[in-house]
């Protein structure tokens, strides 16, 4: 007689537990990470255009700028990103963004200042230009050095060009307006200094009265 064994249900496996995903940051956190961006690019912009005015007060100003714009990426990329970089991917992060950075402002810094420095901003724009996409495809996760032969890149250099061209014909066209951040308002002229208006002093009325009579006159000894 034989006897039947009943077989268990396979049981499924267990499900390891999802990985938890950093929240996203708070509204503050972004905010700062994005002026920490916007303040070095401005900083740099201003201390490059203006350089030639005062060499070392822009120096630092733009010494600044890049700094505060490093310290800028490693916010954004290292405190709120959701996972945290190896220290290879972090130098690397550091050093394309001041790459970046430079680049955002040569291009802002020479539009804005083209109408004062016209050959210098000529020059500076496309360089930009080109610096800021060549930073951004090297910074980007996705992006590789293919990208920089390709169609889009062939346009951004095209485009570079024309800028370059265009902007070069314009600067040998205008003069450069005044701008110097150190000049002081015209003063006027100090109330010593003597007005035309005072040279002309009016001679004095001759007067009309006649000799006083002093009892004498006509009067013979």
């Amino acid at each position: 007689m034989s006897t039947l064994t009943a077989t268990k249900p396979a049981q499924p496996a267990p499900t390891p537990p999802a990985p938890q995903q950093k929240s996203e940051p708070p509204l503050w956190a972004r905010y700062i990470g994005a002026m920490l961006y916007f303040m070095g690019a401005a900083l740099i912009a201003g201390g490059v255009v203006h350089y030639p005015i005062d060499p070392p007060q822009y120096t630092v100003i733009t010494i600044i700028g890049a700094l505060v714009f490093a310290l800028g990426t490693v916010f954004n990329e290292f405190v709120l990103a959701p996972e945290r970089p190896t220290l290879r991917r972090a130098v690397w992060a550091v050093t394309i963004s001041l790459f970046l950075s430079f680049g955002v402002g040569l291009t802002g810094g020479g539009i804005q200042h083209f109408d004062q420095f016209p050959e210098r901003c000529a020059i500076m724009t496309p360089i930009g230009l080109a610096m800021s996409y060549v930073a951004f495809v090297l910074k980007d996760k996705e992006g590789s050095w293919r990208n920089l032969v390709g169609l889009f890149a062939a346009g951004v250099a095209a485009f570079t060009i024309a800028v370059w061209l265009g902007m070069s014909a314009l600067a040998a066209n205008i003069e450069p307006a005044s701008h110097d951040h150190g000049s002081t308002p015209d003063t006027p002229s100090s109330p010593s200094e003597p007005n035309d208006h005072d040279n002309h002093e009016q001679a004095p009325a001759p007067a009309d009265q006649q000799p006083a009579d002093d009892g004498h006159t006509g009067h013979s000894h």
